[in-house]
């Protein structure tokens, strides 16, 4: 149960403005909102991208290098063949010594190469096993981004809806008063920043929570005419708590 007392048709106005501004306030925030998680998905999925593209291009530098190598040791094979060729020719111990050094030294270099050869092919094989899983991880990815993308873009044209119903709201009712007290709602609304209409409850303004004189308050409470608070300018309005009725005792 509730007390019922009548509430002056300007306060009812203002209030019925603030919930209107309140409103519009929510739409403009998640309008605002939208872009900004769009972009923030797609920069997730470019970082992902750029990953994948970071990963395939570790590939083709490895494939570079193997093809490289693979050049070398052909380059050291044909510098051992000919170096070989020297050997029926040699007249001297000390050069045929020299020669036989000399391919040693070839032989181990291509020794080292085949062997770095070697590990960079393992390290291809490794890589190109996981690039087709890295792709198809991003491509699904990128299915759910475009999804979240529809879905955000759905959301901005329902708000947009929204925003626009509640602007008319607010057009309607500003048409329908006394454009000195829409003048007075805006000054406030603009100087506190928040809102500019603040529930009384008991003696105490919701807006800026201090104390307001009992005298004030009765008059207030009566609902007949409008208020502000003596502290924060805010127009004040009261409703009743509810009334809780108790059994009687048996």
């Amino acid at each position: 149960m509730q007390n019922s007392v009548p509430m002056n048709p300007q306060l009812q106005f203002l209030i019925a403005l603030q919930e209107t501004d309140s409103e519009i306030a929510n739409w403009e925030k998640g309008l605002a909102l939208v872009p900004v998680q769009i972009e923030s998905a797609k920069s997730d999925l470019a970082a992902r991208r750029k990953k994948l593209d970071d990963a395939d291009a570790r590939i083709k530098e490895v494939q570079n290098r193997s093809r490289q190598l693979e050049q070398e040791v052909k380059i050291e094979n044909d510098h051992m063949s000919k170096t070989k060729l020297k050997l029926p020719s040699v007249k001297t111990n000390k050069e045929y010594t020299a020669i036989l050094a000399e391919v040693e030294t070839i032989e181990r270099k291509i020794t080292g190469l085949e062997d770095r050869e070697l590990e960079l092919m393992e390290t291809l094989e490794s890589r190109e096993k996981e690039l087709p899983g890295s792709k198809a991880e991003y491509q699904e990815e990128e299915k759910k981004f475009n999804q979240y993308k529809s879905r955000k873009e759905a959301e901005k044209s329902r708000l947009e809806k929204d925003l626009e119903a509640a602007r008319r709201k607010r057009d309607e009712l500003v048409r329908s008063t006394d454009p000195k007290l829409v003048q007075r709602y805006e000054k406030v609304l603009k100087l506190r920043g928040d809102h500019a209409v603040a529930r009384l409850v008991g003696h105490i303004c919701q807006g800026c929570f201090q104390q307001i004189l009992p005298q004030l308050v009765i008059e207030i409470r009566s609902g007949e005419k409008v208020f502000e608070c003596i502290h924060c300018n805010r127009f004040l309005y009261w409703v009743p708590e509810p009334v809780t009725e108790t059994a009687a005792p048996k």
